[in-house]
Formats: structure tokens, sequence, C-alpha cells
């Protein structure tokens, strides 16, 4: 909720022009039914203020069950109440703004009728065509909100800074994520906005379909020629890293395409058959640096690049390790 407010008093400054601030309200005398659904906040809008009522199931908000739920509470005068959620769906936001219900979302739009002010998005685009795979920048996009390092709404702008590809590329996996309803994107001016909406583990085991493994392919090199700063430990030997699973007799790593093309140019040997002090190196269709968890490939790529596997060992294994991170 914190990260919600810094995020609501951004943006209502930012739009409004106003010095605005957000700070958390004792709720303790509150129903239990009441503070399970809704964080208390006092929001300050230049001279006007509102009691927040900032969203902690935005999957179950029903614009008629809230306006119950303020008829239950004689001590919030509704009138002076403002809704913040991260998300909420087009056909809600239109049913509040009926309703006379003030709310934010922040980056997305503002319906704060006791000052006079609403900002809507941009009528939406024409939806593009649903994808059976995605491509490896949307792929990307979709592990780093995985990992928990997207907060709220970003625009494909910030996701090329957080991920080192092109602006342009993120704004074509952003086409790819809301084709397939795995997340939801929105036009505020100018900016195109992403936000997922579901729980990761819905969301991961919706996307596992359109997900590809990501090594393009495999060799075998000396180890002492492995920069170390290029790679990460992948394969079984980050599984066996982050399980108990016995560590693989030769090191396994990963590297971008690009990296390797440079290991290529100055020579490299292949090694064609299993020897000592040799590794086996993924050349990634991604660069698995941009994904980094503890000094090894993500969990997701991980579980990517090992799924069809079938010793059970390993098949058990994946599964432990999945449910420390969903």
């Amino acid at each position: 909720m914190e990260q919600l407010a810094k995020n609501l008093e951004h943006y209502l400054s930012e739009v409004t022009g106003l010095e605005v601030t957000a700070n958390p309200l004792n709720s303790g005398d509150l129903p239990y039914f009441f503070s399970r659904q809704y964080a208390l906040y006092q929001l300050v809008v230049g001279r006007v203020s509102f009691t927040a009522l900032f969203l902690r199931q935005e999957d179950e908000f029903k614009p008629a069950q809230f306006i119950k739920h303020m008829r239950q509470m004689p001590s919030i005068e509704v009138d002076e109440v403002c809704v913040v959620a991260q998300a909420l769906p087009t056909y809600v936001r239109k049913r509040m703004i009926e309703k006379g219900i003030a709310f934010v979302i922040p980056k997305v739009q503002m319906y704060l009728p006791s000052l006079g002010m609403e900002l809507r998005p941009r009528p939406g685009r024409k939806k593009p065509v649903s994808v059976e795979r995605f491509s490896p920048a949307t792929q990307v996009v979709l592990i780093h909100w995985l990992l928990g390092r997207i907060q709220g709404s970003v625009t494909p702008l910030e996701l090329s800074k957080q991920l080192w590809y092109s602006a342009m590329s993120m704004s074509r996996a952003l086409d790819e994520l809301e084709s397939t309803q795995i997340a939801q994107v929105e036009r505020v001016g100018r900016e195109r906005l992403v936000t997922f909406t579901g729980g990761r583990k819905d969301i991961w085991q919706e996307a596992i379909p359109r997900l590809r493994n990501p090594i393009s392919h495999t060799v075998r090199i000396l180890e002492r020629h492995v920069h170390r700063q290029d790679v990460l430990s992948a394969g079984m030997t980050a599984l066996s890293a982050r399980t108990m699973l016995n560590e693989s007799t030769y090191p396994e790593y990963a590297i971008s395409r690009d990296a390797w093309k440079v290991m290529e140019k100055m020579g490299i040997e292949r090694i064609p058959m299993e020897e000592p002090d040799t590794c086996l190196l993924q050349i990634w269709c991604y660069d698995p640096k941009v994904l980094e968890v503890d000094g090894l490939v993500d969990p997701f790529s991980l579980y990517l690049s090992l799924q069809d596997e079938t010793d059970e060992r390993i098949e058990m294994a994946l599964e432990e390790m999945m449910e420390r991170y969903l």
C-alpha cells in the first residue's frame, strides 16, 4: 500500500498541479469485513480532504456492494470518499462514474467530482491479434513482473530502461500481452500503460503455453574460456543450487547471443565430446543477466529450459523450486 500511496501522490500532483498528501488512518475500530477489503488513508488534494479507501482485493470490488458498505459505516461521509486502486476494469470504472463514486487509478484515470475534475483515458486502439508464442522481449517483461520487479503500471519507456530493450520492442511486447489478456494496457495522454491485475500463479499457468525455452542452442567449451561477467549458472547447475538435487558432472552456464558472438569472433574452440575441464554453454534468445536472481538464471526461465526433462528427480526439483517463487 505504501508504494500505491506514493504513486497516488505523484500522479495527482502531476495532473492537478496541487499539493497532494496521502497518509494512513487507524482502522482498528472498523468491522473486520471492512478492514479486510479496504485500507484507510487521508488524502488531501490542495485544500480538499478525502477519506481514501485503498482496495486490498481489486478483483472482488463491486460498486453496488461498495455503496452498501458505506451505508453501514456512518462514521465515514460518502461524499468525501475516494476509492484508490492499482487497476480496475473499464466497465467497473464506468459504473463508478455513473454512481458518482470518486476514484483514482494512478497513471490511468481519475474521477474526483467534488473537485470538478475528471481525466479519462483516450479510447483504446483496436486490439492486436492474439499470438500463439510470445517473443523473447515479451517473455522477459512477463518474467520481470513475476519476479516482483514491476509495481503498478509502467510505460514502454520505463520498461526499456529496466530491461535493456528499445522502447519500440517494449511497445510490441505490450501488444502481445494485451492480445492475450494476460495484462491490461491503457492509454493516458500519449503514454501507454501496462498493468498485471491477476495473481502470479494464475498468470504463470495461463502464460506457460505461450512461453518458450530460452535456449537457442548449447555448445561445449573449455571452462577456462568462460568470462564469468558474461554468464550465469544455468541448467542442472542452477537447479542443484536451488534444490537438494545433486550437481551435474559438467557445469552449465547461460549467455546472451550477443556475448556469444563476441566469443566466437575470438575463436573460442568448440569441444565435440565430453572431456575433463569442459562446460556446457547455453546460448539464450534473451540476455539471462537481465533477469538474474542470486547469481543464477531466474527460476522461471530455468523451469522453461528444463520442463521437457523426463527424469522424475528433475521434475520433483522443479516443482519444489516453483513452489517457492509462486
